[in-house]
């Protein structure tokens, strides 16, 4: 990216960049921010690496060979020859002493000399483990305890170390994220542990044990050298990774080790009483099992009473399976041991650690797919731990240690040695850093559009983008000339009118001189035809459907199995005579709903009901007047349904409901308002409701029992929480709805919301509100045409918002 371009231009600026401190970002570099996001593309990067072999190298060139390194480093004096080549050229001259401090304050001569001083620690430390461990420490052994001790305070210093003001909190706890850092603490205690033990005269041997112990802890320590190999410094990563795959398995192997030794154990010794023999009989034996070492005993075959206690007396036996008294043969079920083993063995051998080998299959190539990557990443934590750790190595090292403490401590220096990771740049060279920076970061912009251009699916979007464009200034351009025409067919209109009344004009005027009688005149149109009336093409429409109620008449009534009773359009209203009309009966029982009407309808209960008044809480009139009610029932005053009872709905009579039909602009990405054929283009609201397939206009009837004729149910209780200052009524009254029947209708009132300016908090209260009230409620923006897939009533309600506010439709 960006970096790429700057480090194309000039290496040592890109350089910089990665070490300029920020303010901006809490005090730290690009580099650390990249690191601490485990970005490991970035840091992986060529121009990155580069500045990190830099700083491995210290004032070396990166050339020099590791051989002749080594050389020198064994024999200085050859730094004053040509073997060792410097970036600077002050350092060039043979005679100068700053050379043999250059050489050995590069991270990579550290780096070499703490191996070098880490090898000679383990072999000391192995001598005197097998040669010279006596009950009083020898010279090699006090060798040894400076040696630790001075690996102890470069912990100490490692932890307490904090030139960046982070504070002691935060690097304690980096310090201990570090696993190495980990097991450096874990061997200096058991050492000191093993210690402890090894000056007490009674506790010698389990002091050497513990310092045994700790020898293989430090070796372990040696795994960490292997990170600055591109080719091992992977497999620590892999190691590492197949170690917690091993934890996870062995819940798995402990419970078939436990299960055959448990059961093993009861079936072949009866009463063992002694501990270490049992955990021998139930783990240890058991566990050797899976490696082949089967016990001689188990099939009763190879059986020795020699090789056992009869009675569990002998402590270096184990005791004996229970025998015959007679022929002092085993009695246990030799055929069940042996299945016992057979299955143990197929499912640890086969299964268990086959499994175990496909784990590890799987994190060996997942690193191996990156492991350039996780080298380059891993590499950083390591030249900077040796960036920035003393020169001297252990136990030489307490030099350091001693001038840290002094130049700190006492003289009050600050840390010099950092900045070569992180460097605060003045005012001036950061600001033109900064500008250079800007300015490649354009030209990669540009040049990244370009060749966006240049793709084929960026053309094809842009031709197709063209293309539409094309087609709004064609209906632009053919609206424009369709007014035109209507305007010059309108005006030849008027004046053909014109010129008809002044003929009429005139043969009346003639007629009145008497040229000519009135049954000779001919005859002329009238102004009324001249008027005659614009043919409505939606007008005819509408006259062209059915004037009655559709969906209230769909044959399977929703929710439900119930068929209604088929009416022809002729049929539906009731004062035509229909004597075959028998209409089954369907009311639904809202468990969940506090008010609701009978659900078995008597003429009892209906007597009670009162209908076209306010009946208690619920509102029982009907925006179209009175109603009509025959035996205890109301009926719909739009005609016959095919159903009588409720149906789904909770009240006989009308069940009032609020329809707010939320629209805003249908806007681009810039904000601007997308039109069509010179209209603009709205969007509506639209939910699908649980156990529903289609679409429709938020809002419903109230379940509360219609207490109020505008009533607001909790899906459209968002219109008052929101307080809209504009809203128009654009319907009140009748909605064809399918869960209409004979006795039970649907009233609404549908109000007209329309966001005009875009208010995204608005539209989250109410899009949260709506969640509240119904998990399952989904909602979406929908693009306002003729195409909407709703409910045909709530198009028509749509279809008069379109027409009220100007937009296509």
């Amino acid at each position: 990216g960006v970096f790429t371009e700057c480090y194309r231009k000039d290496e040592e600026r890109a350089q910089k960049l990665l070490t300029r401190v920020s303010e901006a970002w809490g005090k730290t570099t690009c580099l650390q921010l990249a690191l601490d996001a485990k970005n490991m593309n970035f840091v992986s990067h060529g121009g990155v690496q580069a500045f990190l072999t830099k700083v491995w190298w210290g004032k070396m060139c990166v050339d020099n060979g590791l051989l002749r390194v080594i050389a020198c480093m064994l024999f200085f004096p050859l730094l004053y020859t040509n073997l060792i080549t410097f970036r600077e050229k002050r350092l060039q001259p043979m005679s100068c002493l700053m050379r043999l401090q250059a050489f050995f304050t590069a991270p990579v001569i550290i780096f070499h000399m703490n191996i070098l001083s880490y090898f000679t620690f383990l072999l000391l430390f192995a001598y005197v483990l097998m040669v010279d461990f006596q009950t009083s420490p020898s010279w090699p052994e006090y060798l040894i305890y400076f040696w630790l001790f001075s690996l102890v305070c470069e912990e100490i210093r490692q932890l307490l170390y904090d030139p960046d003001g982070f504070g002691v909190v935060k690097i304690v706890s980096l310090y201990f994220k570090d696993f190495w850092n980990k097991l450096d603490i874990c061997a200096i205690l058991v050492f000191i542990t093993g210690l402890t033990c090894r000056l007490i005269p009674s506790t010698l041997y389990p002091g050497r044990i513990i310092l045994s112990l700790a020898f293989i802890i430090f070796c372990l320590r040696l795994m960490h050298i292997f990170t600055v190999s591109r080719t091992l410094g992977p497999k620590i990563i892999i190691v590492k990774r197949m170690m917690k795959d091993v934890f996870f398995f062995l819940f798995l192997l402990a419970v078939w080790v436990v299960s055959f030794g448990v059961a093993k154990q009861a079936i072949l010794i009866h009463n063992e009483e002694r501990l270490e023999w049992l955990f021998r009989g139930v783990v240890y034996h058991s566990y050797l099992t899976i490696f082949g070492q089967i016990p001689s005993y188990i099939d009763g075959v190879n059986f020795n009473i020699d090789q056992c206690s009869p009675n569990g007396t002998d402590p270096y036996k184990p005791k004996c399976p229970k025998t015959n008294e007679e022929n002092k043969k085993p009695i246990f079920p030799e055929w069940l041991t042996v299945i016992l083993l057979c299955l143990y063995l197929l499912f640890t051998n086969i299964l268990l650690l086959n499994l175990l080998i496909a784990m590890f299959n799987y994190t060996f190539q997942q690193v191996q797919e990156h492991t350039d990557q996780i080298w380059k990443f891993q590499r950083h934590d390591l030249i900077k731990e040796y960036h920035s750790r003393p020169p001297a190595p252990p136990p030489f090292i307490l030099l350091n240690h001693l001038q840290i403490l002094v130049q700190r401590g006492l003289l009050r220096r600050p840390a010099t040695r950092h900045k070569q990771l992180k460097e605060k740049l003045e005012k001036n060279e950061e600001a033109a850093l900064l500008s250079w920076e800007v300015y490649l970061k354009e030209n990669y912009l540009q040049h990244h559009q370009c060749q966006e251009k240049q793709n084929t699916e960026k053309k094809i979007q842009d031709i197709a983008q063209r293309v539409d464009i094309l087609a709004e200034l064609l209906d632009l351009d053919w609206m424009k000339r369709t007014g035109l025409v209507e305007q010059r067919l309108v005006s030849l209109e008027d004046q053909v009118h014109q010129s008809a009344q002044a003929l009429r004009w005139i043969m009346q005027a003639l007629q009145s001189n008497g040229f000519g009688s009135g049954e000779d005149m001919p005859p002329l149109g009238s102004s009324k035809a001249c008027n005659m009336k614009e043919v409505d093409l939606e007008g005819k429409l509408e006259e062209s459907q059915s004037s009655y109620h559709m969906l209230a008449r769909n044959l399977l009534y929703p929710g439900s199995q119930t068929l209604r009773f088929p009416v022809p359009d002729e049929k539906v209203p009731w004062e035509v005579d229909f004597p075959l009309y028998d209409p089954p009966t369907y009311s639904a029982d809202h468990k969940d709903m506090a008010v609701q009407d009978p659900f078995s309808p008597s003429l009892e209960s209906l007597l009670k009901i009162n209908y076209n008044t306010m009946d208690g809480l619920i509102d029982r009139q009907s925006f179209h007047g009175l109603y009509t009610v025959q035996d205890g029932l109301p009926l719909n005053p739009m005609g016959r349904t095919g159903l009588q009872g409720r149906g789904r709905l909770h009240c006989f009579g009308p069940n009032h409901a609020l329809h707010p039909i939320v629209t805003r602009w249908r806007r681009n990405l810039d904000g601007s308002i997308i039109r069509k054929r010179m209209k603009k283009m709205l969007e509506v609201l639209v939910a699908q409701y649980p156990l529903s397939d289609v679409w429709a206009l938020p809002g419903g009837a109230s379940p509360l029992g219609h207490h109020s004729r505008h009533s607001q149910c909790p899906q459209t209780g968002s219109v008052a929480l929101l307080g809209w200052h504009s809203t128009m009524q654009v319907h009140k009254g009748y909605l064809d709805d399918p869960r209409n029947t004979d006795n039970a209708w649907v009233e609404t009132v549908a109000v007209s919301v329309h966001f005009d300016n875009q208010n995204d908090v608005e539209m989250k209260r109410l899009n949260s509100f709506l969640q509240g009230c119904d998990p399952e409620l989904c909602i979406r923006w929908q693009v306002l045409d003729k195409r909407i897939p709703l409910h045909s009533n709530h198009k028509e309600l749509l279809h008069k918002v379109s027409s009220l506010l100007g937009a296509y439709y």
